[in-house]
């Protein structure tokens, strides 16, 4: 009977490790960041209104060609607002409604980290979606600049757009594994190997 119960041992040591390893990696799965729809109308207003307040504030610049954070450069989320999800951004999405033809290009660069983010222009040129790079992010406290310049000269008086600050998935090949998760996987892989080396020889 020793036989067969080393081997049992063995197959639920097994099945136990690979249980905690599913439950650890629900638990390891990593944070997102900021989610802050928000909108704007006219030439100036705060970044994040009325949703929140984000510390800085955007307007129409160049002749009303750009839309633009302003200060520039400016601090991102220095009160550093959390809704549970983070501090921090690797998404930004700018969709006119209305007082404009059309976006020309965008661009933001965090400062910061020396990084700037993909850019994608949609709709017909109504909405520009900008993220980070992979395995980066818009931190709190970053020094960085947002500019939105439009195919032509926005009108003030019917200007307005919808905004939101998210977030995307950081890609996994750039991080670490936890600890937590790397303990999980030496204690799968002792199991199997144990599993492997007691095969079940019933008595």
């Amino acid at each position: 009977m020793t036989g067969a119960f080393r081997a049992l041992s063995a197959r639920f040591l097994s099945i136990a490790a690979v249980a905690m390893f599913l439950i650890g990696g629900v638990a390891a799965t990593p944070a997102h960041a900021i989610v802050v729809p928000w909108s704007g109308a006219g030439s100036s207003g705060t970044d994040g209104a009325p949703t929140t307040n984000l510390g800085d504030s955007w307007q129409l610049t160049n002749g009303n060609m750009t839309w633009a954070i302003s200060p520039s450069p400016s601090f991102f989320n220095v009160p550093l607002f959390n809704n549970s999800n983070g501090t921090f951004a690797t998404g930004f999405q700018f969709t006119i409604n209305s007082g404009v033809a059309g976006i020309a290009s965008a661009q933001l660069v965090d400062m910061t980290t020396s990084q700037t983010w993909n850019t994608a222009i949609s709709l017909a040129a109504q909405r520009a979606t900008l993220t980070a790079l992979a395995g980066t992010q818009l931190s709190a406290d970053d020094k960085y600049t947002l500019d939105i310049n439009f195919t032509g000269a926005a009108d003030p008086t019917m200007f307005s757009f919808a905004a939101l600050w998210s977030d995307t998935p950081i890609s996994n090949n750039t991080s670490v594994p936890e600890p937590t998760t790397l303990s999980l996987l030496g204690f799968a892989a002792l199991a199997l190997f144990a599993m492997r080396r007691r095969p079940f020889n019933a008595v």
